[in-house]
């Protein structure tokens, strides 16, 4: 079977495959938020009556176990979905996303969103393609806790935070964001100590670098081949 592209943005996504009478309507009910750092965008067991999508900004999506303790499911850059986790049989989000960096979202209203899937067959098509390859990286990353060492599940969260936000554009090496240290042992399913010690091995060889709080990939390439085994 022929690889099937994976899909880009929502944003992208309802531009490409919405017809241009839904577009008009879903630009006509569609409101805007800012939120603050670290402000909640939505919580955890809170009714989903809207889908956002980021347009400008950089947020986690993370699950709550007990007071303190969180894991990250993944992160989400501008034009990226949120709230599309809270879509089932009784609408409530079972996830958390939280703005990393001043952030702002276009809502959709859920029923909208719903009615606009069942009207497009395309947009069915490549949200199906990016829910499903979420769940299988979300399958993934509880493998990885259970079978991988700390120091590979760190540089795991290292290469997620370089898929979502890049390099520097004027510094094809630095992170174009780097996570808090807590956030990373979070992504990673440590605690924070181990993080540190993490990072620190990965610096001995000579992977990466830390310039202040920021991360810089030195090795992609045996970075990659490190998590892989």
């Amino acid at each position: 079977m022929e690889p099937i592209p994976l899909p880009d943005t929502l944003a992208e996504l309802i531009d490409k495959h919405c017809s241009p009478e839904w577009q008009a309507l879903i630009k006509e009910k569609c409101s805007t938020l800012s939120f603050a750092a670290a402000e909640d965008i939505f919580k955890e067991g809170h009714p989903a009556h809207q889908l956002y999508i980021v347009r400008k900004g950089k947020a986690k999506v993370y699950n709550t176990f007990e007071p303190g303790s969180a894991r990250i499911l993944r992160f989400a850059r501008d034009g990226q979905v949120l709230g599309h986790r809270g879509i089932g049989e009784d609408f409530t989000y079972t996830v958390t996303a939280t703005a990393l960096v001043p952030t702002t979202v276009d809502l959709i209203p859920m029923p909208l969103f719903i009615s606009t899937l069942k009207a497009n067959a395309g947009l069915s098509f490549h949200f199906m393609l990016f829910v499903a390859e979420e769940l299988r990286r979300s399958e993934q990353q509880v493998r990885n806790i259970l079978n991988m060492n700390v120091e590979h599940r760190v540089a795991k969260a290292v290469l997620a935070t370089l898929q979502c936000f890049g390099f520097d554009k004027d510094d094809k090496s630095l992170l174009a964001f780097t996570p808090s240290r807590q956030d990373l042992a979070d992504y990673a399913g440590t605690t924070y100590e181990s993080t540190i010690r993490a990072i620190s091995e990965l610096q001995k060889k000579k992977l990466i670098k830390t310039v202040g709080r920021e991360i810089r990939v030195l090795d992609r390439r045996k970075l990659e081949k490190l998590v892989k085994g």
